[in-house]
């Protein structure tokens, strides 16, 4: 559905209203201005999310500085099909420029108020929603204007998109963030941020149905976004801002809640093992670049190399024998045949037959092959590329952890 583009407030001479806002209004000394500011504001006002909080001082001083320094805003309504709602120049004609420092600030207060309350009154039009094409589209927006000191993109929202190329629907937040960025960048989907600074409100603050994010979740979450910007040449800035209550009464098109996993892997290190803690307190992945296996067998491509690799995990269980493993294996794409169940079994008990060769118990050890039925598979990557490597991995897990238990139940 198409929203018509409005203008915020008319360019007009000021107008003077004995009108106060909390937050704003007492900025007075030129080292806390923006400068003459460009600002797009990308607002998601869908379902699943929690209330957006329009009355942060992020949100009013941004604004309020905006408007007193002549800068251009604009609001960028992000659903399944973000669209841009509103674009205005705050200048004025030199003459009004003239008038007393209380009377801009008057009128600056008022603006603001009002477009706060503009974009409060905003709701999304169209199910699911599309994070990264709001932001593509908001740089748009930026990129052409000229004689501005600062671009700015303030991004209000959980940040979970639910379609389009950055889909956290295929289990995305599995994946390691420098991995999903590799995707993004072969995918050529990064936005160009080159001089503008991107600040995030409410980044994972979501509402029933979406489950809550874990704080490692929420972490990877902002790793994600934070690599996007950044890789696009921009600065991104994590604002950690309360949300406001969920809106009641109000009727949303349909978000399609995420499945989280419950516990997400992280990549093998040597440096993660310390003999006084659990190295499996999560899930650890040995990716196909640690341990590499010949294409389509379970057999090492180079076998010094993946017992060099597997060796200090061996010393950490030997040395730890109230420890007992799940080594799972799992593979690329995204179907499931008898031949990647078998693969992802014989690769697991590759590595099994390592650690026992390297004194671990054997009773200690269970292997399985999950093929790409697994927690931690990201759809949607094929068969090429950092992430679809990564799918093809054996994940290191503590037995008696709840997802070993909930595998070994199936």
């Amino acid at each position: 559905m198409k929203k018509k583009i409005t203008a915020l407030l008319t360019i007009m001479c000021l107008i003077i209203v004995a009108t106060s806002l909390t937050g704003c209004g007492g900025k007075t000394s030129s080292k806390e201005s923006l400068g003459r500011a460009a600002v797009c504001y990308v607002i998601a006002p869908t379902a699943n999310s929690q209330g957006l909080n329009f009355n942060s001082p992020l949100v009013q001083d941004t604004i309020y500085d905006t408007v007193l320094n002549y800068g251009y805003i604009s609001v960028m309504v992000v659903d399944g099909n973000p669209e841009l709602v509103a674009a205005d120049s705050y200048d004025i004609d030199a003459q009004y420029k003239k008038a007393s420092k209380e009377k801009l600030k008057t009128d600056a207060r008022t603006k603001t108020t009002n477009l706060i309350t503009y974009m409060e009154n905003q709701i999304a039009n169209d199910p699911q929603v599309d994070y990264l094409e709001g932001l593509r589209m908001a740089v748009r927006s930026l990129s052409s204007l000229k004689g501005y000191d600062s671009k700015t993109i303030i991004l209000i929202g959980t940040a979970l998109s639910t379609q389009g190329t950055l889909n956290f629907q295929n289990n995305l937040l599995s994946a390691e963030p420098d991995a999903v960025l590799d995707l993004l960048e072969e995918k050529n989907e990064i936005p160009d941020f080159a001089s503008i600074t991107v600040v995030s409100q409410q980044m994972g603050d979501v509402a029933s149905p979406q489950q809550k994010l874990s704080e490692t979740q929420k972490k990877r979450l902002q790793e994600i976004w934070a690599g996007i910007v950044e890789r696009g040449g921009g600065t991104f800035v994590y604002n950690d801002i309360m949300a406001n209550p969920v809106a009641t009464g109000t009727t949303y098109p349909e978000v399609d809640p995420i499945e989280l996993p419950t516990e997400s892997p992280v990549v093998f290190d040597e440096k993660m093992i310390d003999k006084d803690e659990n190295l499996l307190e999560e899930p650890v992945m040995l990716t196909e670049e640690q341990v590499s296996f010949v294409p389509d067998k379970a057999i090492y491509l180079d076998e010094n190399e993946a017992v060099s690799t597997i060796q200090p995990i061996a010393a950490y269980l030997v040395e730890n024998t109230q420890i007992s493993i799940m080594l799972a294996g799992t593979t690329a794409g995204d179907e499931d045949s008898d031949y990647t169940m078998t693969l992802s079994k014989n690769r697991a008990d590759a590595i099994r037959e390592t650690l026992i060769h390297l004194g671990v118990d054997e009773s200690r050890i269970v292997a399985v092959g999950l093929g790409s039925n697994n927690p931690w598979h990201v759809y949607g990557v094929g068969y090429e590329g950092s992430v679809a490597a990564n799918n093809r991995s054996v994940v290191l897990l503590d037995a008696s952890s709840d997802t070993a238990k909930e595998i070994l139940s199936k």
